[in-house]
């Protein structure tokens, strides 16, 4: 039970260093709940392994190069990502913003892949292994609007849609209404509701008749607007269709053979 214990909490201070960066040894501790004696046993553990290291100038602990093994074969077997990539650069140079690629794990739009316009000076929350809420995020409005009535009432049931930002929507009816504008113009907005000063356009992905992910192109709020948004709402179901063709094409009998 002890080292089912320890796994459990080695999970929990990799998955913090993870998400909020490198930190120090008292930090990490309050952030985590454990003692800071525990975290340093943990720490030692994991850095002896080569999953953390510890920043010479700081001392801040930090998650290590290595980490991209375990998910690097994840990653390459998401067909998605292999098929979106080409599609996704396009996209990016047709329009300038940032285009991101996510499927989706219960409740959450899981981010499986970005391309960045190396130009632009947005940083945005948004980044590989980042997780966002369905009700207030472009690409799970894009996935919700496009699940039967029952499914999206059975998520709203169990959901606390909290506010992230003064846009955010927080009331089930609210959401309901935009879900139904969602499938009026064919794409997701989200205006500032995860991030202020950021929004994107999203549309979905399918693969045998459900929709398996997302693809959003998102901007400073000043650039992904009212006037903006219809054009960027054509590019980005262009290329979630042409993903979806590709995903098709995977499983044709005749790619099949070649593969």
């Amino acid at each position: 039970m002890e080292k089912q214990t320890s796994l459990v909490k080695a999970f929990q201070i990799l998955e913090s260093l993870a998400q909020d960066g490198p930190m120090g040894l008292n930090t990490l501790s309050a952030k985590t709940g454990f003692p800071a004696s525990t975290v340093h046993r943990i720490l030692a553990t994991l850095g002896h392994l080569g999953y953390i290291r510890q920043e010479n100038g700081t001392r801040q602990y930090g998650v290590s190069l290595k980490m991209l093994e375990l998910t690097q074969g994840l990653r390459e077997d998401l067909d998605i990502i292999t098929v979106a990539r080409p599609l996704m650069r396009e996209a990016m140079e047709a329009t300038g913003e940032t285009v991101n690629l996510v499927v989706f794990e219960g409740a959450e739009a899981v981010y499986v892949e970005q391309v960045n316009n190396t130009r632009s000076l947005l940083r945005m929350f948004t980044k590989v292994g980042a997780r966002v809420p369905l009700y207030c995020s472009g690409v799970g409005k894009a996935y919700l609007a496009h699940q039967s009535q029952d499914k999206v009432l059975e998520y709203l049931a169990r959901t606390r849609m909290k506010p992230l930002t003064r846009s955010t929507i927080t009331d089930k009816a609210g959401l309901l209404r935009e879900l139904d504008r969602v499938r009026e113009r064919g794409f997701a907005r989200d205006q500032e509701e995860i991030e202020n000063g950021v929004a994107c356009v999203a549309a979905p992905i399918w693969h045998a008749g459900k929709v398996v992910g997302g693809l959003s192109i998102s901007g400073p709020s000043t650039r992904v607007t009212d006037e903006t948004a219809p054009e960027l709402g054509r590019e980005v179901m262009r290329a979630a269709l042409e993903i979806t063709k590709g995903l098709e094409y995977l499983d044709s009998p005749l790619d099949s053979a070649v593969r």
